[in-house]
């Protein structure tokens, strides 16, 4: 019964939307303490790959998108850092989710889930992490069917 009225619900939401939705780009992160961000996400990514020129705002390059940190200045809540923030990793090979979290543990952050083979929407290798900041990271790579 449940697959049956979640596939009916899929189906008429796709068919009752009123934009086709090709990707989802751009996470933004807007920190109070912009030099400690700036130093974590290095820790992990490397140097950032673009920088402005009074440098207020840090990117890197993810694949087909950019994750860019921000001071909480220029957000909607000047006074905090994120809050109830995700976003998601899609990593190449199942072993990055576990080298990604172990690095990301190293850096600082903190465990929510540890690597695991599960399924959310499809099956996948997937950890979570929280960084120093409050944002949550997941790291994936989905499965062979």
């Amino acid at each position: 019964m449940i697959k049956t009225v979640t596939a009916q619900i899929d189906s008429n939401a796709q068919n009752q939307r009123p934009y086709q939705i090709i990707d989802l780009n751009y996470v933004s992160l807007y920190m109070q303490d912009l030099e400690k961000a700036v130093t974590f996400y290095r820790q992990i990514w490397g140097p950032p790959d673009s920088v402005d020129t009074k440098a207020q705002i840090y990117g890197w390059r993810m694949g087909a998108t950019w994750l860019t940190l921000l001071p909480s200045k220029a957000g909607t809540s000047p006074e905090s850092n994120p809050r109830n923030t995700e976003f998601a990793i899609q990593l190449a090979m199942v072993t990055e989710v576990d080298r990604l979290y172990q690095a990301l543990i190293a850096a600082g952050a903190k465990g929510c889930m540890a690597p695991a083979d599960t399924k959310m929407y499809e099956p996948m290798r997937f950890a979570c992490v929280d960084d120093p900041f409050g944002v949550r990271i997941d790291a994936y790579c989905l499965l062979a069917h």
